[in-house]
Protein backbone atom coordinates (compact mmCIF):
# COMPACT_ATOMS: atom_id res chain seq x y z
CA UNK A 1 0.00 0.00 0.00
CA UNK A 2 1.99 3.29 -1.10
CA UNK A 3 0.71 6.79 0.32
CA UNK A 4 1.17 10.39 -0.38
CA UNK A 5 3.04 11.33 2.31
CA UNK A 6 2.84 15.43 2.61
CA UNK A 7 -0.42 15.72 1.17
CA UNK A 8 -2.07 12.76 3.67
CA UNK A 9 -0.53 14.50 6.80
CA UNK A 10 -1.79 18.09 6.24
CA UNK A 11 -5.55 16.46 5.37
CA UNK A 12 -4.97 14.86 8.53
CA UNK A 13 -4.72 17.69 10.41
CA UNK A 14 -6.97 19.77 8.23
CA UNK A 15 -9.91 17.16 8.78
CA UNK A 16 -9.62 16.18 12.62
CA UNK A 17 -10.55 19.91 12.84
CA UNK A 18 -13.04 20.12 9.99
CA UNK A 19 -15.64 17.48 10.44
CA UNK A 20 -17.59 16.31 13.98
CA UNK A 21 -15.90 12.94 14.70
CA UNK A 22 -17.87 9.77 13.53
CA UNK A 23 -18.03 7.51 16.86
CA UNK A 24 -16.31 4.58 17.25
CA UNK A 25 -17.97 1.47 15.99
CA UNK A 26 -16.69 -1.78 14.53
CA UNK A 27 -19.24 -0.61 12.22
CA UNK A 28 -17.32 2.22 10.96
CA UNK A 29 -17.77 1.78 7.15
CA UNK A 30 -21.55 1.94 7.32
CA UNK A 31 -21.09 5.01 9.46
CA UNK A 32 -18.73 6.88 7.66
CA UNK A 33 -20.69 6.29 4.49
CA UNK A 34 -23.38 8.69 6.28
CA UNK A 35 -26.38 7.77 4.71
CA UNK A 36 -29.08 4.60 4.98
CA UNK A 37 -27.42 1.48 3.52
CA UNK A 38 -29.43 -0.50 0.35
CA UNK A 39 -31.41 -3.00 1.31
CA UNK A 40 -30.72 -6.06 0.88
CA UNK A 41 -26.60 -4.83 0.40
CA UNK A 42 -25.05 -5.63 -2.77
CA UNK A 43 -23.79 -9.43 -3.09
CA UNK A 44 -20.14 -8.79 -2.18
CA UNK A 45 -20.61 -6.68 0.77
CA UNK A 46 -23.28 -9.14 2.28
CA UNK A 47 -22.22 -11.51 5.36
CA UNK A 48 -21.29 -14.98 5.32
CA UNK A 49 -22.23 -17.74 7.61
CA UNK A 50 -19.62 -19.64 7.68
CA UNK A 51 -16.04 -19.83 6.25
CA UNK A 52 -17.33 -22.63 3.45
CA UNK A 53 -19.12 -19.66 2.32
CA UNK A 54 -15.56 -18.18 0.91
CA UNK A 55 -13.98 -21.12 -0.56
CA UNK A 56 -11.95 -20.10 -3.63
CA UNK A 57 -10.31 -22.60 -6.36
CA UNK A 58 -8.17 -20.68 -8.19
CA UNK A 59 -5.00 -20.75 -9.85
CA UNK A 60 -2.14 -18.12 -8.38
CA UNK A 61 1.19 -18.52 -9.54
CA UNK A 62 3.09 -16.35 -7.15
CA UNK A 63 2.06 -18.60 -4.43
CA UNK A 64 2.91 -21.47 -6.33
CA UNK A 65 6.46 -19.92 -6.95
CA UNK A 66 6.60 -19.26 -3.35
CA UNK A 67 5.35 -22.76 -1.85
CA UNK A 68 8.05 -24.68 -4.44
CA UNK A 69 10.87 -22.42 -3.78
CA UNK A 70 9.99 -23.28 -0.03
CA UNK A 71 9.78 -26.55 -0.54
CA UNK A 72 6.42 -26.82 0.61
CA UNK A 73 5.68 -28.50 -2.29
CA UNK A 74 8.34 -30.90 -3.64
CA UNK A 75 8.84 -30.14 -7.50
CA UNK A 76 11.67 -32.50 -7.90
CA UNK A 77 9.61 -33.94 -10.69
CA UNK A 78 9.76 -30.86 -13.02
CA UNK A 79 11.98 -29.23 -14.70
CA UNK A 80 13.71 -26.45 -13.25
CA UNK A 81 11.68 -28.02 -9.92
CA UNK A 82 9.24 -26.46 -11.03
CA UNK A 83 10.47 -22.64 -11.51
CA UNK A 84 11.41 -20.44 -14.31
CA UNK A 85 14.50 -18.60 -14.14
CA UNK A 86 12.25 -15.53 -12.74
CA UNK A 87 10.97 -17.90 -10.01
CA UNK A 88 7.33 -18.12 -11.65
CA UNK A 89 6.27 -21.70 -11.64
CA UNK A 90 6.27 -23.88 -15.09
CA UNK A 91 3.80 -25.92 -16.54
CA UNK A 92 4.90 -28.59 -14.43
CA UNK A 93 5.22 -26.72 -11.48
CA UNK A 94 1.82 -25.19 -11.62
CA UNK A 95 -0.19 -28.81 -11.49
CA UNK A 96 2.68 -30.32 -9.24
CA UNK A 97 1.27 -27.66 -6.94
CA UNK A 98 -2.45 -27.23 -7.41
CA UNK A 99 -3.18 -28.77 -4.33
CA UNK A 100 -1.26 -27.40 -2.07
CA UNK A 101 -2.16 -23.61 -3.65
CA UNK A 102 -6.55 -24.55 -3.34
CA UNK A 103 -5.44 -25.49 0.45
CA UNK A 104 -3.02 -22.44 0.99
CA UNK A 105 -5.99 -19.97 -0.27
CA UNK A 106 -8.61 -21.16 2.01
CA UNK A 107 -6.50 -22.01 4.63
CA UNK A 108 -7.42 -18.63 6.67
CA UNK A 109 -11.33 -18.55 6.08
CA UNK A 110 -12.05 -18.89 9.28
CA UNK A 111 -9.75 -16.40 10.64
CA UNK A 112 -11.47 -14.14 7.58
CA UNK A 113 -14.89 -14.46 8.58
CA UNK A 114 -14.85 -14.36 12.35
CA UNK A 115 -12.88 -10.75 11.86
CA UNK A 116 -15.39 -9.37 9.73
CA UNK A 117 -17.96 -11.22 11.77
CA UNK A 118 -16.67 -9.39 14.68
CA UNK A 119 -16.34 -6.12 13.01
CA UNK A 120 -19.45 -6.29 10.89
CA UNK A 121 -16.88 -6.44 7.66
CA UNK A 122 -17.56 -7.73 4.24
CA UNK A 123 -15.89 -10.99 4.73
CA UNK A 124 -15.73 -11.44 0.91
CA UNK A 125 -13.76 -8.24 0.75
CA UNK A 126 -11.06 -8.99 3.30
CA UNK A 127 -10.42 -11.62 1.01
CA UNK A 128 -10.27 -10.57 -2.48
CA UNK A 129 -7.77 -7.76 -0.57
CA UNK A 130 -5.89 -10.77 0.58
CA UNK A 131 -5.68 -12.07 -2.37
CA UNK A 132 -4.77 -9.18 -4.46
CA UNK A 133 -2.23 -7.87 -2.42
CA UNK A 134 0.12 -11.19 -1.01
CA UNK A 135 -2.13 -14.71 -2.79
CA UNK A 136 -2.05 -15.57 0.49
CA UNK A 137 1.05 -15.92 1.29
CA UNK A 138 1.96 -14.49 4.74
CA UNK A 139 5.60 -13.66 4.26
CA UNK A 140 6.98 -10.20 5.18
CA UNK A 141 9.37 -8.50 2.38
CA UNK A 142 11.22 -6.03 5.02
CA UNK A 143 13.52 -4.30 2.00
CA UNK A 144 10.30 -3.23 0.39
CA UNK A 145 8.45 -2.45 3.51
CA UNK A 146 5.52 -4.83 2.69
CA UNK A 147 4.13 -7.19 5.45
CA UNK A 148 2.16 -10.04 5.98
CA UNK A 149 -1.20 -10.91 4.10
CA UNK A 150 -2.53 -7.75 3.45
CA UNK A 151 0.83 -6.19 2.54
CA UNK A 152 0.86 -3.64 4.91
CA UNK A 153 3.97 -1.14 5.04
CA UNK A 154 4.48 1.80 7.57
CA UNK A 155 1.75 4.19 6.39
CA UNK A 156 -0.72 1.34 6.55
CA UNK A 157 0.25 1.55 10.07
CA UNK A 158 -0.12 4.87 10.72
CA UNK A 159 -3.69 4.66 9.22
CA UNK A 160 -5.08 2.34 11.29
CA UNK A 161 -3.05 3.76 14.25
CA UNK A 162 -4.44 7.00 13.55
CA UNK A 163 -8.27 6.11 12.68
CA UNK A 164 -8.86 2.88 15.13
CA UNK A 165 -8.73 4.56 19.03
CA UNK A 166 -9.52 0.91 20.33
CA UNK A 167 -6.51 -0.76 17.97
CA UNK A 168 -4.37 2.23 18.81
CA UNK A 169 -4.51 2.05 22.75
CA UNK A 170 -3.86 -2.16 22.39
CA UNK A 171 -0.81 -1.63 20.82
CA UNK A 172 0.39 1.58 22.40
CA UNK A 173 -0.18 -0.48 25.83
CA UNK A 174 2.21 -2.98 24.71
CA UNK A 175 4.99 -0.17 24.21
CA UNK A 176 4.13 3.46 26.66
CA UNK A 177 3.07 4.24 29.41
CA UNK A 178 -0.59 5.23 30.03
CA UNK A 179 0.27 8.60 30.36
CA UNK A 180 1.46 8.53 26.93
CA UNK A 181 -1.65 6.14 25.33
CA UNK A 182 -3.69 8.40 26.68
CA UNK A 183 -2.78 11.48 24.19
CA UNK A 184 -3.88 9.40 21.39
CA UNK A 185 -1.30 8.68 18.27
CA UNK A 186 -1.88 12.14 16.97
CA UNK A 187 -0.58 13.80 20.18
CA UNK A 188 2.32 10.94 20.34
CA UNK A 189 6.18 12.60 18.92
CA UNK A 190 7.90 10.93 16.35
CA UNK A 191 9.53 8.52 17.59
CA UNK A 192 6.92 6.99 19.80
CA UNK A 193 4.83 7.00 16.45
CA UNK A 194 7.59 5.50 15.31
CA UNK A 195 7.92 2.57 18.07
CA UNK A 196 4.03 2.31 17.50
CA UNK A 197 4.15 1.17 13.93
CA UNK A 198 6.87 -0.93 14.33
CA UNK A 199 5.09 -3.17 16.69
CA UNK A 200 1.94 -3.08 14.51
CA UNK A 201 4.07 -4.89 11.86
CA UNK A 202 5.57 -7.07 13.74
CA UNK A 203 2.88 -8.44 15.18
CA UNK A 204 1.46 -9.49 11.92
CA UNK A 205 5.44 -10.73 10.88
CA UNK A 206 5.20 -14.48 10.22
CA UNK A 207 9.28 -14.64 9.42
CA UNK A 208 10.11 -18.26 10.81
CA UNK A 209 13.52 -19.52 9.97
CA UNK A 210 13.26 -22.89 11.69
CA UNK A 211 9.24 -23.34 9.72
CA UNK A 212 9.32 -24.58 6.64
CA UNK A 213 9.29 -22.41 3.91
CA UNK A 214 10.59 -19.71 6.11
CA UNK A 215 6.71 -18.57 7.69
CA UNK A 216 4.67 -19.32 10.37
CA UNK A 217 1.36 -19.47 8.62
CA UNK A 218 -0.51 -19.69 11.75
CA UNK A 219 0.51 -16.02 12.85
CA UNK A 220 -1.16 -15.32 9.53
CA UNK A 221 -4.75 -14.98 11.38
CA UNK A 222 -3.20 -11.80 13.61
CA UNK A 223 -2.80 -10.23 9.71
CA UNK A 224 -6.52 -10.47 8.81
CA UNK A 225 -7.26 -8.95 12.41
CA UNK A 226 -5.23 -6.13 11.58
CA UNK A 227 -6.50 -5.77 7.82
CA UNK A 228 -9.92 -6.09 8.79
CA UNK A 229 -9.20 -2.82 11.51
CA UNK A 230 -7.57 -0.91 8.73
CA UNK A 231 -10.18 -1.15 5.87
CA UNK A 232 -12.54 -0.13 8.83
CA UNK A 233 -9.80 3.07 9.66
CA UNK A 234 -9.89 3.54 5.73
CA UNK A 235 -13.41 4.38 5.55
CA UNK A 236 -13.41 6.35 8.39
CA UNK A 237 -10.53 8.48 6.46
CA UNK A 238 -11.77 8.39 3.39
CA UNK A 239 -15.31 10.14 5.08
CA UNK A 240 -13.46 12.76 6.53
CA UNK A 241 -10.81 13.45 2.84
CA UNK A 242 -14.48 13.27 0.73
CA UNK A 243 -15.75 16.18 3.48
CA UNK A 244 -13.04 18.36 2.97
CA UNK A 245 -13.10 17.54 -1.28
CA UNK A 246 -16.80 18.42 -1.38
CA UNK A 247 -18.52 19.81 1.89
CA UNK A 248 -20.76 16.40 1.56
CA UNK A 249 -20.72 12.90 3.16
CA UNK A 250 -20.47 10.13 1.06
CA UNK A 251 -23.61 8.88 1.35
CA UNK A 252 -25.01 12.29 -0.34
CA UNK A 253 -23.32 11.32 -3.49
CA UNK A 254 -21.92 8.06 -3.78
CA UNK A 255 -23.63 4.59 -4.04
CA UNK A 256 -22.50 2.57 -0.88
CA UNK A 257 -21.05 0.41 -3.28
CA UNK A 258 -18.78 2.62 -4.88
CA UNK A 259 -18.20 4.30 -1.22
CA UNK A 260 -16.19 1.27 -0.63
CA UNK A 261 -14.62 1.34 -4.10
CA UNK A 262 -12.94 4.74 -3.01
CA UNK A 263 -12.08 3.63 1.02
CA UNK A 264 -10.33 0.48 -1.41
CA UNK A 265 -8.44 2.91 -2.91
CA UNK A 266 -7.89 5.28 -0.31
CA UNK A 267 -6.20 1.63 1.63
CA UNK A 268 -4.04 1.26 -1.61
CA UNK A 269 -2.86 4.82 -2.60
CA UNK A 270 -3.76 7.07 -0.10
CA UNK A 271 -5.66 9.94 1.11
CA UNK A 272 -3.43 12.21 -0.73
CA UNK A 273 -4.41 10.63 -3.85
CA UNK A 274 -8.10 10.35 -3.29
CA UNK A 275 -8.39 14.01 -2.32
CA UNK A 276 -6.64 14.80 -5.67
CA UNK A 277 -8.88 12.63 -7.40
CA UNK A 278 -12.18 13.96 -5.54
CA UNK A 279 -10.96 17.68 -6.31
CA UNK A 280 -10.45 16.79 -9.78
CA UNK A 281 -13.97 15.07 -10.45
CA UNK A 282 -16.12 18.22 -9.43
CA UNK A 283 -19.13 16.43 -8.77
CA UNK A 284 -17.66 12.92 -7.45
CA UNK A 285 -21.16 10.96 -7.72
CA UNK A 286 -19.78 7.55 -8.92
CA UNK A 287 -16.54 5.35 -8.62
CA UNK A 288 -16.58 5.60 -12.72
CA UNK A 289 -16.26 9.41 -12.95
CA UNK A 290 -13.81 9.61 -10.05
CA UNK A 291 -11.49 6.83 -10.94
CA UNK A 292 -10.93 8.54 -14.23
CA UNK A 293 -9.45 11.66 -12.00
CA UNK A 294 -6.57 10.16 -10.42
CA UNK A 295 -3.74 12.13 -11.14
CA UNK A 296 0.11 11.20 -11.65
CA UNK A 297 1.48 8.70 -9.41
CA UNK A 298 -1.80 7.40 -8.78
CA UNK A 299 -3.30 5.73 -11.19
CA UNK A 300 -3.02 2.29 -10.04
CA UNK A 301 -6.27 2.65 -7.94
CA UNK A 302 -8.55 2.21 -10.60
CA UNK A 303 -6.36 -0.42 -11.44
CA UNK A 304 -6.66 -2.04 -7.98
CA UNK A 305 -10.71 -1.85 -7.70
CA UNK A 306 -10.60 -3.85 -10.75
CA UNK A 307 -8.47 -6.57 -9.36
CA UNK A 308 -10.87 -6.66 -6.69
CA UNK A 309 -13.87 -6.97 -8.19
CA UNK A 310 -12.12 -9.80 -10.14
CA UNK A 311 -11.97 -11.73 -7.21
CA UNK A 312 -15.20 -11.41 -5.66
CA UNK A 313 -18.29 -9.62 -8.25
CA UNK A 314 -19.09 -12.23 -10.73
Amino acid sequence: MRRTLILSILIWFCLSAAVPPLPVSPNACSQAYGANLPDPLPGWLQPVEQPADLQTAQSFELLAGHLLKGAIVDGSRCPSGGLNVDGSPNACGLETSRDEVFRWQNRYDAAIQASASEQNMPAKVLKAVIAVESQFWPAANWAKGEIGLGQMTEMGADLVLAWRPDYFQAICSQGLDKAACAKGYGGLDLAAQRLLRGLVLKSIDTTCPTCQGGVDPARGDQAVTVLTESLGASCRQTNRTFWLATGKRPGELLSYEDFWRLSLANYHIGTGCVYQALRHTGNPSSWSAIAINFPAGCGSGAEYIRRIEEQIIP
